[in-house]
């Protein structure tokens, strides 16, 4: 399988994806603060205390996947470095110039980044035990101090192949599938091209089945369905009728799709999760653009 765009540790390359999408309509203050976000995390990956802090996540990587334990990244080492990442993100993405972040997200990061330290560990616990234990505003900033320590532990952390792992949630962090890709590539599974999820928490890609909810697991074919934007036939949400989840899908076979890249174009296709709202579904994941 060729390298996914835009995985673990690639800050650069999403980027420069959402740099060319900027002015996409509808959906540039949040493109605006994600590229605020790549920026910060990009810089932040070279900083020796976040390296430091991801080698401690994968030191025992191998033999948690020998012993079939998942995820495989030691969450529990990286608690303190990401809730000092914490203040750091804030002043960074609030800072005088910057993207206008809305309001009630800012107060929020400013309120998490002034808190005290063990009121900040004790969130990032609940956090990367669970995201949807945190509130959503909370959960953001946790979320883009997080990002740099839990890719790059990803970038070195080798994937199950779907034989041993099956799940919906990331095998590598535990984290939740932010969109859904079918990739270029013949699979070896549904006599097509295989589908991929991809983590919102560290970027990592992984096999899952194709005709299958990611909410609930429901795989009964009259219960889903498949909704395609018109003029982006590489975009789509695929919805379930027993639960009303949602995954936005990103089809890399169609043409006009040789240069996405999924976590980018989740929040330049804001106006696909508006409809699916307005139909009553619901994602698992919030986009960047809080829908």
């Amino acid at each position: 399988m060729r390298k996914p765009r835009g995985g673990p540790g690639e800050f650069g390359r999403r980027l420069a994806r959402a740099q060319r999408v900027a002015s996409t309509p509808g959906a540039r203050e949040p493109l605006a603060v994600l590229c605020a976000v790549l920026g910060h995390q990009g810089v932040r990956a070279s900083d020796p205390t976040v390296t430091a802090a991801a080698a401690l996540t994968t030191a025992a990587a191998e033999q948690r996947r020998a012993a079939n334990r998942f995820p495989l990244l030691d969450l529990p080492a990286a608690v303190d470095q990401i809730a000092a990442e914490v203040p750091r993100a804030a002043d960074a993405l609030l800072a005088p110039g910057g993207p206008t972040v809305p309001e009630p997200l800012a107060s929020a990061g400013q309120q998490l980044a002034g808190a005290p330290d063990a009121e900040l560990q004790a969130q990032t616990e609940r956090w990367l035990e669970d995201p949807t234990w945190v509130e959503p505003r909370s959960a953001f900033w946790i979320g883009v101090a997080a990002g740099p320590i839990l890719e790059l532990g990803a970038a070195v952390a080798t994937v199950p192949p779907r034989n041993e792992w099956i799940g919906a949630a990331c095998p590598v962090c535990g984290g939740t599938a932010q969109v859904s890709v079918i990739a270029e590539e013949t699979g070896e599974f549904m006599a097509g091209s295989p589908r991929s999820l991809v983590c919102g928490r560290c970027a990592t890609w992984w096999a899952f089945a194709r005709a299958t909810c990611v909410a609930c697991g429901e795989a009964q074919p009259q219960r889903l369905g498949s909704y395609v934007a018109e003029g982006m036939p590489w975009a789509r949400i695929d919805a379930c009728n027993t639960c009303h989840g949602y995954v936005k899908t990103f089809d890399l076979r169609q043409d006009g799709a040789v240069d996405l890249v999924p976590l980018v174009e989740d929040t330049a296709t804001v106006a696909l999760d508006l409809w699916a709202s307005d139909q009553g579904f619901h994602r698992p994941v919030r986009s960047l653009a809080g829908v």
